[in-house]
């Protein structure tokens, strides 16, 4: 499974029971509503293309300790890029990125499952927020001084 070469078993030596898969799995965020809205015990993977729904199940088993109840999988294909429009038509191709396998596994009733927010305060962020809110009292400032002030339009009319 391993992509190390093993060294060479002799007699007395223990044997190597450490299992490290070549396979690679990440949560993908899935929408919080809309036509693509995943229940609460379903999570979205985008898994390596040669795993199967097998491999999907037993590395969330038995490395995670998960409860895997149902395990579906979609492979969606590389976006294609032509050079004209005549290559779209007489399907000549000038580039193919990488197809993509997801992974929508679905855990036992009682899992409840969210996206994990690692990234929502940061210090810039705030930062930019203060020189924000800054802006936009100065804009009220100045606007107080043109836009509401007092026209006298029937008095130039009037004799």
């Amino acid at each position: 499974m391993t992509s190390r070469l093993a060294r060479l078993w002799q007699p007395g030596n223990p044997q190597r029971r450490v299992f490290l898969p070549d396979f690679w799995m990440a949560v993908v965020e899935s929408p919080e509503f809309g036509r693509n809205k995943l229940p609460r015990n379903c999570v979205k993977f985008e898994v390596d293309p040669r795993m199967s729904r097998h491999d999907i199940r037993e590395y969330l088993t038995k490395i995670y300790d998960l409860p895997v109840r149902d395990v579906r999988t979609e492979v969606q294909m590389g976006d294609i890029t032509w050079n004209s429009k005549l290559d779209h038509q007489y399907k000549k191709a000038m580039w193919k990125d990488d197809d993509k396998k997801f992974a929508y596994v679905f855990m036992s009733k009682g899992f409840d499952f969210s996206f994990p927010k690692m990234f929502e305060a940061m210090e810039d962020d705030v930062e930019l927020l203060k020189a924000h809110k800054q802006q936009d009292e100065l804009k009220e400032k100045l606007n107080e001084r043109y836009a509401n002030r007092n026209r006298r339009v029937g008095n130039f009319l009037s004799a």
